[in-house]
């Protein structure tokens, strides 16, 4: 896989980017050299997640398709049987960690990718996570809570300054599930059976202008998608434009899964301390409660901080690109990138702190 320049520093200013390619060992290949590409191995640390393959496999192709492994390397391997034999035999080095998780349980996940993100933290190299596969994850649990878990995960990856690559087979699912996981991703990498041709596009900020695939699901509602996501969006932010409340208060968008079920009161006690977001994190996570939007006000009663620590805040994620805020009246509407209305007056008229 080749990455021209312009393509390289597109990637290398995302922080979660989906892979597209196809459940082989091509697909594969083409994980471990985006990996390769984005930041060279002698200067990377990596974190694997892995279902199939397994280290010894994973480490096996790296040294087959890449040569030298990365400066640092770490897995979590979501299986709990354990590999036998010396590091001859099992391909993994004695010094590279491997902790053993429940693939029925991703959350699992987070808390020993963690220790390691904090482990690196100012050692100097890039540090990379690999999730090898999502078309894997699926097989042991349902899209709900599947797409909880990743989008801790992407958050995660940002705030510790990582660039996070994960590989799934478009083929084998169906196009509201893929396209309903790219709204977590900043760039989506796609590859083609052979490997040979792949294309780099942005998400983050534009979701609508991403793929002609988002725009057909975003825009084209059958009758049973009605109880989605995207349809439970469109809703709040409806009432958002005719100055309304949403007609069901107590349930919040994003507890609204694809399939239309508020999650169970067990599914709040599997999300991270807050100690483990950072301020902008805090704000995303909000916002994306509130369904995309809330007034600036509420962010300040809601996070307890004063007017000006929320004002600077939202001044810098503003110059990120990762928030919107609109004046209205004596106060700010604050938007979820993404979640932005197509004209910033007249919808709002009738909104005020």
């Amino acid at each position: 896989m080749n990455i021209d320049t312009s393509d390289r520093k597109q990637l290398e200013a995302c922080s979660n980017v989906l892979l597209l390619a196809p459940l082989t060992p091509t697909g594969n290949r083409a994980c471990l050299e985006l990996l390769a590409a984005t930041s060279p191995p002698e200067s990377a640390n990596v974190a694997a997640v892995t279902y199939t393959p397994p280290p010894e496999t994973w480490v096996s192709d790296w040294r087959t398709h890449v040569d030298g492994l990365p400066a640092e390397l770490a897995f979590i391997h979501a299986n709990t049987v354990e590999a036998t034999g010396a590091e001859g035999e099992s391909g993994v080095p004695d010094d590279v960690p491997v902790s053993r998780v429940d693939p029925n349980q991703p959350m699992d996940i987070v808390a020993p990718l963690s220790e390691q993100l904090t482990r690196w933290e100012g050692n100097g190299n890039q540090t990379l996570v690999a999730v090898q596969t999502l078309t894997i994850l699926l097989e042991y649990v349902d899209f709900d809570t599947a797409f909880r878990y990743l989008h801790i995960l992407t958050h995660r990856v940002q705030a510790a300054d990582a660039i996070g690559f994960y590989h799934m087979d478009p083929d084998i699912h169906d196009e509201e599930t893929v396209n309903a996981l790219k709204t977590l991703f900043d760039a989506v990498v796609e590859v083609s059976d052979d490997g040979e041709t792949w294309s780099v596009s942005e998400t983050y900020g534009d979701r609508s202008a991403t793929s002609d695939h988002v725009q057909t699901h975003d825009t084209d509602v059958s009758a049973s998608d009605d109880d989605g996501l995207f349809a439970s969006i469109r809703e709040s932010l409806a009432g958002v434009f005719s100055g309304q409340e949403r007609a069901t208060p107590d349930v919040d968008a994003e507890d609204v899964s694809p399939g239309g079920t508020p999650p169970a009161e067990s599914d709040v006690d599997e999300l991270p301390d807050e100690a483990m977001l950072t301020d902008e994190d805090r704000i995303r996570e909000l916002l994306t409660q509130y369904g995309g939007r809330m007034k600036q006000a509420d962010v300040t009663e809601e996070t307890e901080w004063s007017k000006s620590t929320v004002s600077r805040k939202l001044s810098k994620m503003e110059e990120k690109g990762l928030v919107t805020r609109v004046q209205v009246g004596r106060g700010n509407l604050v938007f979820l990138s993404g979640y932005e209305p197509e004209t910033a007056k007249s919808p709002f008229e009738q909104e005020t702190d």
